[in-house]
């Protein structure tokens, strides 16, 4: 699990999805562009829900580890379309300075 800290909320969401998010801003930031997305999230009384964030090129994302937690959600269809939505974004990629390979055209990831 992973909190996504949005526009100081704590967004509660699986490891995957949020290392989906903030990929996808990064592209979305690189090529000036903004996106609303609809986040897989745990809500406070422990439920499935859904969070709505506006990601782009002003977005001020932290992603850090929650407890896990055996209801992790996991939503391969969503971390799908930021997939897709990225590749058709525009062709600048953010600087990878950590060397590791983003989520994006990444084999390891399909």
């Amino acid at each position: 699990m992973k909190y996504i800290h949005y526009d100081g909320t704590d967004v509660l969401t699986g490891d995957l999805i949020a290392d989906a998010v903030a990929d996808y801003a990064a592209v979305l930031g690189a090529n000036t562009r903004t996106d609303t997305i609809a986040v897989p999230s745990i809500g406070d009384d422990g439920a499935l829900e859904r969070t709505t964030m506006l990601v782009g090129p002003a977005s001020e994302l932290v992603v850090r580890e929650a407890p896990d937690d055996e209801l992790e959600p996991e939503d391969p269809s969503f971390i799908r379309r930021l997939r897709d939505a990225a590749e058709q974004c525009g062709d600048q990629r953010p600087v990878n300075a950590d060397g590791r390979r983003r989520f994006v055209g990444a084999a390891e990831d399909d």
